[in-house]
């Protein structure tokens, strides 16, 4: 059965025609449904259909091709296409903590193994200070700011003050950087976590003693390197 909406489709095609050929349809459609004849004898009707009521100036191939045409009744939405979500492929910072990326291991660490690490570190800061071109008429506020947004993951220092005196003296290559610690491997292959709080720290660059003051560097490392510091004149624990 169909539709009643194909019905009403139907007949809203048809309502154009005048009476008579309306009629002739129809009842040609009846017939046809009736007795099962074929589509070539509906195609055959279309034809003669066409030539009665078309001038002989219209080109009857053109016409009779359109029928072959199928025009659909009901509007048709395209599809709409699924995009596909990209994965992500980075891990978040909880998940990084969960699985324990942010720790490192008390035994195994050797303190040899960093030795070439505190090289790379030697060659980046001579260049990133640039102390020997730069000492004579020296910028003080550029070299603070670039001692603070140094990076310090291989650097060899040393706690020369500290509220905690079991800091004092501590002196080891620097494995990992957090925003409130210094993790250490010392050269008895042990790591130490030292506090930037209240602690004094200090390193030597070729032939320059530089001192750090952990007060000040209680950022992410991340966030060190893109920030502005004010310069202080006098630095107390």
């Amino acid at each position: 059965m169909q539709d009643k909406d194909e019905v009403h489709a139907e007949r809203s095609v048809y309502h154009t025609l005048n009476p008579d050929a309306r009629k002739t349809i129809f009842e040609r459609a009846g017939k046809n449904n009736r007795s099962g004849s074929s589509y070539k004898e509906g195609n055959e009707f279309v034809t003669e259909y066409l030539k009665m009521h078309t001038s002989e100036s219209c080109d009857l191939d053109d016409l009779t091709a359109g029928t072959k045409k199928n025009f659909p009744l009901r509007t048709m939405k395209p599809s709409k296409s699924v995009k596909c979500r990209r994965k992500k492929t980075l891990l978040t910072s909880i998940e990084k903590k969960n699985l324990g990326l942010q720790k490192l291991p008390k035994r195994g660490l050797k303190y040899e193994s960093f030795s070439a690490l505190h090289n790379l570190w030697a060659e980046y800061m001579e260049h990133f200070l640039d102390l020997n071109n730069s000492a004579v008429g020296i910028n003080q506020d550029q070299l603070h700011q670039r001692i603070a947004k140094a990076d310090y993951h291989g650097c060899l220092l040393m706690v020369t003050r500290s509220k905690n005196p079991s800091y004092i003296g501590a002196r080891g290559i620097v494995v990992l950087e957090t925003k409130n610690t210094f993790q250490i491997i010392c050269e008895d292959d042990k790591l130490k976590i030292i506090s930037k709080r209240d602690s004094v720290f200090t390193f030597n660059i070729s032939k320059w003693t530089l001192t750090l003051f952990g007060n000040h560097l209680n950022i992410r490392p991340s966030e060190r390197a893109s920030r502005k510091f004010k310069s202080r004149p006098t630095i107390d624990l």
